[in-house]
């Protein structure tokens, strides 16, 4: 983005400079008008730096492609492998600093993130586990808070490598218990001249813990928590400053209904399908820079619907779309969609 410098000259009142010490009406004129323009531009240039500063943490955005789905803690046998792809697109309009407030006007951020994902699964021990690697990449643009423009970011984000581990497996009671850590790889496209990336230049690590429980014959419920530490970010702004983030704590949950049978009477051929209403919720991750926090957060409440249906036995299809309810901290999504498509081997 292309950033405006002010420089201001705090002078005692009603003296004009060049009067060396004369005061005059039109000196106390200017000084207001001076006043209200540099409160407005203050006003402006604190957002859109505090802005630039924040969205160092929308490197972390492709992860919410890796939101996880319904079932998607319900492991398949070991020694299976899964491929799959994502499209996700995010339509944001409004954008909160909690130092300096919420802007609706002329506000504007467009998300399209596509993942590439493979895992493997295994035993050990009589426990399954699964290997797992992805790869974001795609765009941010439209990048805009009060007209303040922000740019655009293109390339790959940075990869994630994670192993998860079930404690318990038991499908006949539909019962699964499980943790996965994730731990992102700070090699992804990133530039600290600009304020979008995909890239966010620092570690992440992601401890998720994910129960699911069958019930009701048709009735399932999904729920998750996670904890997510950051490293530094050394390389923000023009010169060697530090970006700090506390911990992210996470809380998911969908209910998934079995539409099968429904299904089957369309499609007799319908392998499985169901449908889930979910919500999710992000607490903490207060952003510093350089120990001073720049008004940015991980605060948010979503809500979420979900189709799920494998059209064959080894090819299954994700339709997602969601809704940020409040969004604090950050850009708030007004309309997110997710597409995605697996295939077992």
């Amino acid at each position: 983005m292309s950033r405006k410098s002010y420089v201001v000259t705090v002078l005692p009142p009603g003296r004009d400079p060049r009067s060396h010490g004369s005061p005059t009406r039109a000196t106390s004129g200017l000084r207001r008008v001076t006043a209200r323009s540099v409160w407005r531009a203050l006003r402006v240039n604190t957002l859109a730096m505090l802005a630039c500063l924040a969205l160092f943490g929308l490197g972390s955005m492709p992860c919410r492609a890796l939101d996880y789905q319904p079932f998607d803690w319900v492991p398949a046998k070991p020694g299976v492998n899964v491929l799959m792809g994502y499209y996700e697109y995010g339509k944001y309009n409004e954008y909160n600093n909690r130092l300096t407030g919420t802007v609706t006007y002329d506000t504007n951020l467009d998300s399209s993130i596509s993942v590439l994902r493979y895992l493997h699964y295994g035993a050990v021990a009589g426990h399954t586990y699964v290997l797992d690697l992805v790869v974001p990449f795609g765009t941010l643009s439209n990048g805009k808070i009060g007209g303040e423009p922000l740019g655009s970011a293109s390339g790959v984000a940075d990869p994630l490598a994670s192993v998860g581990f079930w404690f318990i497996n038991e499908p006949d009671r539909q019962r699964y218990l499980s943790a996965a850590v994730f731990v992102t790889l700070p090699i992804g496209s990133y530039d600290k001249r600009r304020p979008l990336n995909l890239g966010g230049n620092r570690w992440q690590t992601d401890l998720q813990v994910d129960f699911t429980q069958g019930f009701l014959e048709k009735f399932t419920i999904d729920v998750s928590g996670d904890w997510i530490s950051y490293g530094n970010n050394n390389e923000v702004g023009t010169g060697s400053q530090s970006l700090s983030q506390s911990a992210t704590y996470g809380a998911y949950a969908w209910l998934s209904y079995d539409v099968t049978s429904t299904l089957r009477r369309a499609m007799p051929t319908a392998v499985q399908a169901s449908l889930s209403i979910g919500y999710a919720g992000t607490f903490g991750g207060v952003q510093r820079l350089d120990g001073v926090p720049t008004g940015a957060k991980t605060d948010e409440q979503q809500i979420r619907l979900s189709y799920s249906q494998f059209i064959t036995p080894s090819w299954q299809g994700v339709l997602s779309v969601s809704h940020d309810v409040t969004a604090s901290g950050q850009f708030k999504q007004n309309f997110g969609l997710l597409l995605r498509v697996a295939k077992l081997f």
